[in-house]
């Protein structure tokens, strides 16, 4: 088993455009580069978990996400930030969908793809009310980045 560092995307990794999905847009934090690295380092798994609610308000679609989700992995990889995995709520926030962060979907499905140690793994994200609640919700510790 191995510990995770979930970490959000938008905001967090990147600059929040809003609603991103253009990789021209694409600007990434020194700061959370850093941490991913250093996370990778002691031997734990990078999971990025992210709402991505302009899927279904109809601003982009799946593709258009993978296309910018491809462009951040290529850069992280180029700065030494490798990611294990992606997962991604598609739903809009009326939806009352489990995935949505903070509900903790998005990481029960890491869970079931990869041998994560919960106990000591790691939320990290831009918000407090989100990323935060989530891991008080696990019962784990979390990151909060100001931005």
């Amino acid at each position: 088993m191995k510990p995770a560092l979930f970490t959000d995307r938008d905001g967090t990794i990147n600059r929040d455009c809003p609603y991103c999905h253009d990789p021209a847009d694409l600007f990434i934090f020194d700061d959370a580069v850093n941490i991913i690295r250093d996370y990778k380092s002691k031997g734990y798994l990078i999971i990025i978990i992210t709402n991505q609610s302009g899927i279904a308000r109809g601003f982009f679609t799946v593709r258009e996400m993978e296309e910018f989700n491809n462009a951040l992995l290529e850069k992280l990889r180029e700065k030494g930030a490798g990611v294990d995995g992606i997962y991604f709520c598609p739903h809009h926030p009326g939806d009352n969908c489990t995935c949505r962060k903070p509900g903790d979907g998005l990481i029960r499905q890491a869970m079931k793809d990869f041998d994560i140690d919960l106990e000591n793994s790691v939320v990290m994200g831009d918000r407090d009310d989100i990323e935060g609640e989530l891991a008080r919700k696990l019962g784990i510790k979390s990151i909060i980045l100001h931005r």
